[in-house]
């Protein structure tokens, strides 16, 4: 039993293996510290953030000011709605480090006006430092750009913009390169065209439940939507942005389609029934309840295979004009979405997803209701009504104010949303960057 064995399995999302790993270790040294800060981390992953907060205050009693502990603490603030705490966490991390960037980071997706002038000097400084990484330069440069924004100088934004999304991009150069030729070479050109091997049997009480799955793109409701239902069912386990279907699709093809001798027209598109249940039913029974709702929005790519092993599960798909989902993209820092650096890059993802997402609503019309952004915070309630009925969930007397639920949270960009009210859509927001689209409408 070892702490670097159970860092091996997290990674691979077998986290009930890590799990008792750890449990092990912990029942010989209830003080080790890497082994209490992997269980911190495992159920963060897990999305029981109650538990997570225990393990990193333990953490932080036995080591007191260790900035990686800190760091988790503030995002588990930062997630829960903990606006004040968290940024108490991120100023703490900074006055123990002035060059902590991540830390900065926080502080501005929390509120761009706590980058202060002081702040802003500091990071003008660091941003020419050799020691900084290339990353924490992206990170640095989309901070300015967001304080360009605050002051509406959208040509400088722009250029910060583009600074920190090419810098993002060339930080994860291997992965985000192998990431766009799976995108754009493979699962666009053969979602249609999968091949099952083996006959297997579905095991009832993990695959006739009434799993949802809510795919589209980025920035297009779809955290409003996890929120709605997540507020209004207390059967359901939200797993968030856990990408389980698709790491066991490449735990059959990644070694074929990334190999050097990879010959694209030769390639079948096979997937092996029997390992892939298998390999679904170690990610997802790592969550306590057996309902699940995945926000994995790539899964759109994925709806046949979905449908193959959840054939009673519901897909909501979640969209908005075409114009705002580009620029919304571009304007947020996405550093796991190999394709969300570059707006060619992102208009080409976009219509990918048009073509695919329209071949599955055609090819299964009953399985999928579409969510357009707009329509849904102008008409809340009906709109929320027609989800919950399509996901057969019955609404509560309170089932808009999900606000004032203090055990919402949310782990992504939209974190702050979960702590207010649905607001209307705002039609002009993104005007003034429509001529970046212009060579492509």
């Amino acid at each position: 039993m070892s702490n670097d064995l159970g860092k091996i399995l997290i990674k691979k999302k077998q986290f009930s293996k890590a799990l008792f790993i750890f449990q092990k270790i912990l029942k010989n040294n209830p003080n080790d510290l890497r082994a209490n800060f992997h269980m911190g981390k495992i159920f963060y992953e897990l999305n029981d953030l109650n538990k997570s907060f225990l393990f990193f205050e333990k953490c932080n009693k036995i080591q007191p000011s260790t900035p990686n502990i800190l760091f988790n603490l503030a995002l588990i603030y930062q997630s829960t709605g903990k606006i004040e705490k968290a940024k108490e966490k991120y100023l703490e991390l900074i006055s123990i480090n002035k060059k902590d960037i991540k830390s900065y980071y926080g502080l501005h997706s929390l509120n761009i006006n706590n980058i202060t002038p002081e702040f802003n000097d500091i990071l003008h400084k660091l941003k020419n430092d050799e020691n900084v990484t290339i990353f924490e330069k992206s990170l640095i440069n989309f901070i300015f750009s967001k304080l360009e924004s605050k002051k509406e100088k959208f040509d400088d934004e722009i250029r910060y913009l583009e600074i920190s999304q090419q810098q993002c991009f060339e930080a994860n150069l291997l992965i985000n390169n192998q990431a766009n030729f799976y995108y754009k070479n493979i699962i666009s050109n053969y979602f249609d065209k999968i091949n099952f091997k083996n006959n297997f049997n579905l095991i009832p009480k993990f695959n006739d439940s009434k799993h949802i799955f809510i795919v589209g793109l980025p920035r297009s409701g779809s955290s409003l939507v996890e929120t709605i239902i997540a507020h209004n069912s207390n059967n359901i386990v939200s797993v968030g942005e856990f990408h389980g279907i698709n790491t066991s699709i490449l735990d059959q093809v990644g070694k074929i389609i990334f190999s050097k001798n990879f010959v694209s027209k030769n390639f079948k598109f096979k997937i092996n029934k029997k390992l892939f249940q298998e390999s679904l039913i170690e990610k997802f029974n790592n969550f306590e309840k057996k309902v699940y709702l995945d926000k994995s929005l790539e899964n759109f790519f994925n709806i046949e295979i979905i449908l193959k092993f959840f054939p009673n599960s519901k897909i909501i798909h979640t969209y908005r004009n075409f114009e705002d989902a580009v620029i919304a993209i571009y304007k947020t820092m996405l550093p796991e979405l190999s394709w969300s650096h570059k707006l060619d890059d992102i208009i080409q993802y976009i219509r990918l997803y048009e073509k695919t997402i329209k071949y599955f609503k055609k090819k299964y019309p009953n399985k999928i209701i579409d969510v357009e952004l707009s329509k849904f915070t102008r008409q809340q309630e009906t709109e929320t009504k027609r989800i919950l009925n399509f996901c057969e969930i019955q609404f509560k007397e309170d089932f808009l104010n999900f606000d004032k639920n203090e055990k919402l949270f949310n782990k992504t960009n939209s974190f702050l949303q979960v702590r207010n009210k649905i607001q209307k859509y705002e039609d002009g927001k993104y005007k003034p960057y429509y001529h970046l689209l212009k060579k492509y409408l």
